[in-house]
C-alpha cells in the first residue's frame, strides 16, 4: 500500500508540474517565476512520495522490486536536491528581471501620456474655432475622438478653459500615479524570494537526506537501508 501511494503522490506532483510547465517559455520570467512557484508549492508531494518507498522498504525488507525502486529514488534525491537549490538563483534572476520589465513599461506607459497630455495642452492653445480644435483632436487621438454636440456649441474661450482645466486634473492624476509608483519597493518579490530559498533549502536537505547524501545515525539496514 506504501509503495502504491507513493507512486500516487508522485504522479501528482509531476502533473502539477506538467500543468504549469505546459507550453514551455523557458525565456519568459513569468513562467519561470509560475514553474518554480509549482515546485515550491507541490514539493512536499514528491518528498512524501519518496520517503514511502523506503518506508516500505523497511516494512517488507525482502522485496527486491522495493529494494531496486529504492537505489533509483536515491538517484533522483540527489538531483532533486541540487534542483532545489538552483531555484534560488533563478528565482532571484526571474524576479529581478520581471520586476525591471514591469517598471520600465510603467515610465514608458507613463511618458506616452505626458506626451499626449502636451500635444492636447497645444491644441486646446492654438485652436481658433470648435471646429479646428475637432480637427486637431482627431489628428491628435483618432478620428473615433473629438467634442461632443453640446462642446461644439460652447463658445471657443469658454471651452478652452474647461478642456484646459480637464488637462490638468488629468496631468495631476498622472503625476500622483508615477510618484507612487517611484515609492514602490519590491517588498512581495523579496518576501516571496525569501520563501523560495527557505522552502528550496529545506526540500534540498530532505531530498539529500533520502539520496544518502547526507550523514545518518541510523544503523544499516534500518528505514533508509
Amino acid at each position: 500500500m506504501l509503495a502504491a501511494l507513493s507512486i500516487v503522490l508522485l504522479v501528482i506532483f509531476l502533473a502539477s508540474i506538467l500543468t504549469t510547465a505546459l507550453p514551455p517559455k523557458p525565456l519568459e520570467p513569468q513562467w519561470q517565476l509560475a514553474l518554480i512557484a509549482a515546485l515550491i508549492n507541490n514539493g512536499s508531494l514528491a518528498l512524501v512520495g519518496a520517503l514511502l518507498t523506503p518506508l516500505a522498504l523497511w516494512i517488507n525488507p525482502k522485496n527486491m522490486r522495493l529494494r531496486a525502486r529504492l537505489k533509483a529514488c536515491r538517484h533522483w534525491a540527489l538531483a532533486a536536491a541540487l534542483g532545489f537549490l538552483l531555484l534560488i538563483p533563478l528565482q532571484a534572476a526571474a524576479g529581478w528581471r520581471l520586476f525591471n520589465s514591469i517598471t520600465s513599461s510603467q515610465e514608458q506607459q507613463g511618458s506616452l501620456f505626458a506626451q499626449k497630455l502636451s500635444g492636447l495642452r497645444e491644441a486646446i492653445n492654438s485652436a481658433s474655432s470648435q471646429q479646428d480644435l475637432q480637427l486637431k483632436l482627431q489628428k491628435l487621438f483618432g478620428n473615433n475622438a473629438g467634442l461632443t454636440p453640446a462642446q461644439l456649441n460652447t463658445p471657443i474661450n469658454e471651452l478652452r478653459q474647461q478642456l484646459l482645466s480637464q488637462a490638468e486634473q488629468a496631468s495631476n492624476r498622472l503625476q500622483q500615479r508615477l510618484e507612487a509608483q517611484a515609492s514602490l519597493k519590491p517588498d512581495r518579490l523579496i518576501r516571496e524570494s525569501l520563501r523560495i530559498a527557505i522552502s528550496s533549502v529545506a526540500y534540498g536537505v530532505g531530498f539529500a537526506f533520502l539520496g544518502g547524501a547526507l550523514p545518518r545515525n541510523s544503523k544499516k539496514g534500518g528505514i533508509f537501508g
